[in-house]
């Protein structure tokens, strides 16, 4: 290849970057800015689903136990055992 084709090849590369670095520059951008506002919005979600589930964690941590029997003082507990291996 002589070097005035690589001259034209060259340039012929440089105008095709140069053309078309426009639009994907801009594809690029909008991807970026969908990520960001795909991100917001399921963390927005997220933190929305939060809010309405801290009501019935509270609720359930503060129920009392369902038995029946009614302690005043220290209950014993029995050590628990091992076998030997």
């Amino acid at each position: 290849m002589s070097r005035e084709n690589r001259t034209l090849l060259g340039i012929a590369g440089l105008a095709c970057v140069a053309c078309c670095i426009g639009p994907i520059v801009a594809v690029l951008g909008a991807i970026g800015i969908a990520t960001v506002a795909g991100i917001a919005i399921v963390g927005m979600g997220g933190a929305a689903l939060a809010l309405l589930a801290i009501p019935a964690v509270i609720r359930r941590r503060r129920r009392r136990c369902g038995s029946n029997i009614t302690v005043d003082g220290p209950v014993p507990v029995a050590t628990p055992t091992t076998r030997p291996s």
